[in-house]
């Protein structure tokens, strides 16, 4: 059986506008270990290290504003050990933020470039059990009395997830709701779902829950952005969205550009609402040069293993779904079926990750390459331990068929 062609190369000279001010990625830290113990991670918060901002991302839990703890795996994970001290039962889920901070441009013609993920969830709007699936895409949730029409709001749209389920690779799915009656849902289903009864049974829990937008995460009017606007996207800040064929190039517009304060992309409406949905992250070019945009992202901590869904035959810009730095070996993806190994990168599937000047490529060696099973740039060397910071993602160019990527907590709830 021939091998599928490999999808075309995304990014473009006219891509990079120029390098970045925004400080690299670090070559390698030691690997993220699975379901670290909450004593030991809790002692290492008098560790220097553990007191240091990495890659300009602080995040803390808010319940108690004074306990400002870092990093933000400690935080999370000792809060959940210790309720009494934050104000929360064992079983509520911790509510934190992550500020991430944006660089200001080096000069007029150098913008800065950054890659933005959001790992936290909005507060579940409404939390219940299946009571019935109705159709492919329509299902009725236990005990509802919404009202029509009200998750369908495009200004304010929003998710359903799977919070439990009879089958554990269903945990984590999520689906964007299109309409909604007083108990019943309609939702868009994803690539890898053709049915949600596929994904979702009677008796399985889900939660309702805000979307994170262009405007809930980099602000609104009534919220104004950190980012600079402008009359067009050559003048202003520029959020670049991949929507799996092309960048999407979104600007607020500010009090200069017509219609004022929306954040727009061609034509006069405002894309405020366009969705930013957990698993995908966000490119950020700054063209202010006088100082950095720190952007607050608020929300609830993610207490359940996380479902992605990778393009087949294309390209996925994926957001690191925790708050904690990942590795690129801890992603897993090398563990999907569908996943193409390689003797080089032109014959392998790729990861691409943006070390704030450059996109560095990296590839699975498998069975194939040499040496055999490992992530390889260039040279012999195991390029497993990359580091994917918390608020970052990674570009894949992946050859083969639709995969869903299923990742497992990263600390013990």
């Amino acid at each position: 059986m021939p091998k599928t062609p490999r999808p075309s190369h995304p990014f473009s000279s006219s891509f990079h506008p120029s390098p970045s001010a925004f400080p690299p990625i670090p070559s390698a830290t030691p690997p993220i270990h699975s379901n670290p113990s909450l004593t030991s991670i809790c002692k290492n918060l008098s560790n220097s290290a553990c007191k240091t901002p990495h890659h300009q991302r602080k995040t803390t839990i808010m319940k108690t504003p004074s306990l400002r703890l870092r990093p933000f795996a400690a935080a999370i994970l000792c809060s959940l050990m210790a309720p009494a001290l934050f104000a929360q039962t064992a079983t509520t889920t911790p509510v934190g933020f992550v500020t991430v901070t944006i660089p200001a441009a080096s000069d007029s013609s150098t913008p800065s470039n950054t890659v933005v993920s959001i790992p936290l969830y909005g507060t579940a709007d409404y939390v219940s059990t299946v009571a019935t699936i109705d159709s492919t895409t329509q299902f009725t949730l236990t005990g509802a009395a919404w009202t029509p029409g009200a998750f369908a709001d495009a200004t304010a749209p929003r998710l359903v997830r799977v919070k439990t389920s009879t089958t554990a690779a269903h945990v984590g799915k999520f689906f964007l709701i299109a309409a909604n009656t007083t108990n019943q849902l309609t939702v868009t289903l994803s690539t890898t779902v053709a049915d949600i009864a596929t994904v979702l049974s009677v008796g399985d829990s889900c939660e309702v829950v805000p979307a994170n937008t262009l405007g809930s995460v980099f602000g609104t009017a009534a919220k104004p952005p950190t980012l600079t606007g402008g009359i067009s996207p050559n003048v202003a800040d520029n959020v670049l969205i991949f929507d799996g064929t092309t960048w999407q190039t979104y600007f607020w517009t500010g009090a200069v550009g017509s219609p004022v304060n929306i954040w727009k992309k061609t034509g006069p409406l405002d894309r405020s609402g366009t969705v930013i949905f957990p698993d995908e992250a966000v490119f950020v070019i700054r063209r202010d040069t006088a100082a950095v945009a720190a952007v607050t992202l608020m929300g609830t901590v993610p207490s359940t293993a996380e479902q992605t869904d990778i393009a087949p035959d294309g390209s996925t810009f994926l957001s690191n779904r925790f708050p904690v730095d990942a590795t690129l070996g801890g992603l897993g993806l090398q563990n999907l079926p569908s996943w193409v190994a390689g003797t080089s990168p032109t014959t392998a599937d790729n990861v691409l990750i943006f070390d704030g000047t450059t996109w560095q490529t990296y590839f699975w060696t498998g069975a194939v390459g040499s040496p055999v099973n490992i992530w390889k740039k260039t040279g012999p060397l195991d390029r497993s331990s990359t580091p994917i910071p918390t608020g970052t993602g990674v570009f894949i160019i992946h050859a083969g068929a639709a995969a869903t990527l299923s990742q497992a907590l990263p600390y013990v709830p």
